[in-house]
């Protein structure tokens, strides 16, 4: 299910930033007769139209229990956190 919503964001023109896999849990109750779950979170930029394919899928796929889509507020830098901290100490140099 993660490569095919990787696949829905970047076909779109999207990019996907960072991906946690935060593992299995127990789930804080039971859903659909299910007690423990796999949690991920996805970070990535996309169009309206790209948020509302992947809110679509998800909530039509069996195996997906719960998801949240939520807007952060400042946009992603897409370069990594050592290779963004590297640039500014260069800049202050």
């Amino acid at each position: 299910m993660l490569d095919r919503t990787k696949e829905i964001i970047t076909g779109d023109q999207g990019v996907v930033v960072k991906i946690d896999e935060w593992g299995k849990r127990r789930l804080a109750y039971e859903i659909k007769d299910v007690f423990d779950g796999v949690y991920y979170i996805l970070y990535f930029e996309a169009t309206p139209k790209t948020l509302d394919e992947v809110t679509r899928v998800l909530g039509i796929t069996d195996s997906v229990l719960r998801f949240m889509p939520v807007r952060h507020e400042k946009p992603f830098s897409l370069q990594q956190p050592a290779a963004a901290a590297a640039a500014s100490a260069a800049e202050e140099a």
